[in-house]
């Protein structure tokens, strides 16, 4: 019983606001269709119903915006230059609300398109509308982007990406709607990087003297084919030693050494006075010659101790992982020409 009750009390929370939002869609609709009967008055009742700060109900921004447009194109109908100021007061109050909200001149009546200029003209607004998720081939395709002011006005396109690049879209005058294409690529040429971007308006206003700006942002994300990981540089693991050890020369030393030390022995353990003084200078000479081979073959090593077959095959293993490494980045700049960029509106539009 307690689990039920705590439900019928969550939707009996949640049961205003939805019976507010569809109680405005519904006096909004039943307002214009009174306004398109001609049935003005009845229309204004309901429309001011809408924008009253004592109304019950929930109004969205696009809706307060409609039913201005709607207030102002009533009072212009009706004869009266009192009447007309409040149609441009609505105007610009809707106008304020959103710069790019306009009168189809199929649908209004030339005292209104009059009246909405003239708001227009007393209002000064820039705005740039959130691109739509599209895709381009930089270089080749394009997105349009809109941009806006009221009325006449020197008008500045700019996109910026985080590290400071920019490209200057569009810079000139300027009246009502701008649509601006853009090819994915920044002003020195580069391709725009993934991540977010920020796309600014500025406006300045040839009547009145005032400046307005507005930004929105952009996610770009680039889109190829994967990309392969070079091979990485060759390990000691990976190749021959190019060196003899300092242990062979010394090897070699110690065996002169040896032998010299061989010979003395010998020398002293067989010395007799039968063997005579030659048999000395004969192991002398040995000893000499073995301590002076050992001396000089340490000599030789420690000076070259390098494998002449291992080098080269060091030599030939490096260059063939470099071979492959080039193959592989060119593939990979193969597939980055190939690169795509997927435009998306990013959180946080235009003010």
């Amino acid at each position: 019983m307690r689990r039920l009750a705590a439900i019928a009390l969550c939707l009996l929370a949640l049961a205003p606001p939805l019976a507010a939002q569809s109680n405005t869609a519904e006096m909004l609709q039943r307002a214009k269709g009174l306004y398109e009967q001609v049935e003005v008055e009845q229309a204004l009742v309901l429309l001011r119903q809408i924008i009253s700060p004592a109304s019950p109900y929930v109004v969205s921004p696009e809706q307060r915006v409609e039913a201005y447009k709607y207030l102002g194109a009533s009072l212009a109908l009706q004869q009266g230059q009192v009447k007309r100021d409040s149609a441009v007061t609505y105007f610009r109050a809707a106008l304020e609300r959103d710069p790019f909200v306009d009168l189809e001149p199929q649908s209004f009546s030339p005292g209104q398109l009059a009246a909405f200029a003239e708001a227009r003209n007393r209002t000064f607004a820039a705005a740039i509308r959130p691109p739509r998720l599209d895709t381009l081939v930089p270089g080749t395709g394009q997105i349009t982007l809109q941009a806006l002011t009221t009325h006449v006005a020197r008008l500045r396109v700019e996109l910026r990406a985080a590290d400071g690049a920019s490209r200057v879209l569009y810079d000139g005058e300027n009246d009502g709607l701008r649509e601006v294409r853009w090819d994915g690529l920044l002003g020195d040429g580069a391709l725009a990087p993934a991540g977010r971007m920020e796309l600014d308006v500025i406006g300045e206003s040839r009547l009145v003297r005032l400046t307005d700006t507005a930004t929105v942002y952009l996610d770009i994300t680039r889109l190829h084919p994967p990309l392969e990981d070079t091979l990485p540089l060759l390990g000691t693991g990976d190749l021959l030693p190019e060196q003899y050890p300092t242990s062979v020369a010394t090897g070699n030393l110690l065996k002169g050494l040896g032998v010299a030390v061989g010979a003395l022995f010998i020398q002293a353990a067989l010395s007799s006075g039968d063997l005579g003084g030659g048999s000395l200078l004969l192991s002398g000479a040995v000893g000499g010659a073995g301590a002076l081979t050992g001396i000089l073959s340490f000599s030789a090593r420690q000076r070259d101790r390098g494998i002449p077959a291992n080098i080269a095959e060091n030599a030939r293993r490096r260059a063939d992982r470099e071979g492959r490494n080039v193959a592989i980045r060119e593939r990979n700049a193969e597939r980055l020409r190939q690169t795509r960029l997927l435009v998306a509106p990013a959180t946080g539009g235009a003010r």
